[in-house]
């Protein structure tokens, strides 16, 4: 476990991911090694299959991107809406939305096979998520700015599978209908809360906090407000992390115990109920603010720890650390490009 983590860590460093003989040799060596009764070779099977890992993954990011032929050219995609869109006013007074958009068809299919574009809406009409739409959208390359000591917007395209960013054009709209996930409903019930917070008769900044912490709509922030934050040093507090996880459990854990004591009374030993409903609150919560790294690092550890207490077993906070940087790794081994994978996982190591 130890050896696959430290394999995919810096791997999204290098400047060239190697071919598919190399790929290969890596998979070939690591199940070589993976069955010695040495520790260290062991070890050292885990770094090559978390390279390997990494690698595959790079490919597939890079495959799926716009080609550059296409950049600057019109495309007609059909998917849906698959984010909660933040809408923002330019400083024309215009408003925009932009959202992720799932791709199911694209034509022409010479531009790529992009599965996942970042669009923008400049209409008046209020997109939901998991809507199904054909749009004819100008589409380009996920390229953005990554100055020193600036927003990386380069590593946040790769970070978030973004194949193409694009703007809607105004004609060639048109709804399809709607698509029934169950991530889909989630969003669509986090931008119906985001809109009754936004009709609540409260100061606008109050506003945007409540939107933030409760469904992760920090679209509501204006810079001012921003910088305030930061200078105070709360801005943190905004971003639904493992402390707002945690406490979110602790509420579920202690409504958990107030109904385990109720079906005592009726002689029923609940005693399993406290911590299975604080992991279910918690994971819904973390639903709601759309997983992020913090959010699945937390609801890995929170899930570790209850097992382990409901199988009787002993549940180390350092075994349960690497734990969920396994998982988060393994579903997406381009986290460590972000800032809020190191702030995340080394703050949690020290304390």
């Amino acid at each position: 476990m130890i050896g696959v983590v430290a394999g995919i860590l810096p791997m999204g460093l290098l400047p060239q991911l190697p071919g598919k003989p190399g790929l290969i040799a890596l998979l070939l060596l690591a199940f070589s090694l993976v069955f010695s009764k040495r520790r260290g070779v062991r070890l050292l099977a885990g770094i090559l299959a978390g390279c390997a890992v990494a690698v595959m993954h790079g490919h597939s990011v890079l495959a799926s991107r716009v080609t550059e032929s296409c950049s600057g050219q019109q495309l007609q995609v059909t998917g849906y809406v698959a984010s909660l869109p933040r809408r923002g006013l330019l400083p024309s007074g215009a408003s925009r939305q932009r959202f992720e958009f799932r791709v199911e068809s694209s034509v022409p299919g010479r531009c790529g096979r992009p599965r996942k574009l970042l669009l923008s809406y400049y209409g008046d009409r209020t997109m939901e998520p998991g809507q199904r739409w054909r749009f004819e959208v100008r589409i380009k390359q996920p390229w953005g700015l990554a100055n020193p000591g600036s927003f990386n917007m380069q590593s946040w395209f790769a970070q978030t599978r973004i194949d193409g960013v694009g703007s809607i054009a105004a004609q060639g709209q048109q709804l399809l209908g709607d698509k029934a996930g169950v991530v889909e409903q989630i969003n669509r019930l986090r931008q119906r809360i985001a809109l009754k917070i936004e009709g609540l008769d409260l100061h606008a900044d109050a506003r945007a906090v409540l939107q933030a912490v409760t469904v992760a709509d920090q679209s509501g922030i204006d810079p001012t407000f921003w910088r305030l934050l930061q200078y105070l040093g709360i801005n943190h507090l905004l971003v639904i992390s493992g402390l707002h996880v945690g406490l979110v459990a602790g509420g579920g854990y202690f409504l958990g115990r107030l109904l385990a004591r109720s079906t005592l009374m009726a002689g029923i030993y609940a005693l399993w109920l406290p911590p299975v409903l604080a992991l279910l609150v918690a994971g819904l919560y973390s639903a709601f603010a759309g997983f992020s790294v913090s959010t699945q690092r937390a609801v890995c550890m929170l899930t570790a720890f209850i097992v382990a207490s409901l199988a009787g077993r002993r549940s180390g906070s350092f075994i349960n650390l690497w734990l969920a940087a396994l998982a988060v790794l393994l579903l997406n081994p381009l986290a460590p490009l972000g800032s809020g994978f190191w702030l995340s996982f080394v703050a949690v190591a020290a304390l």
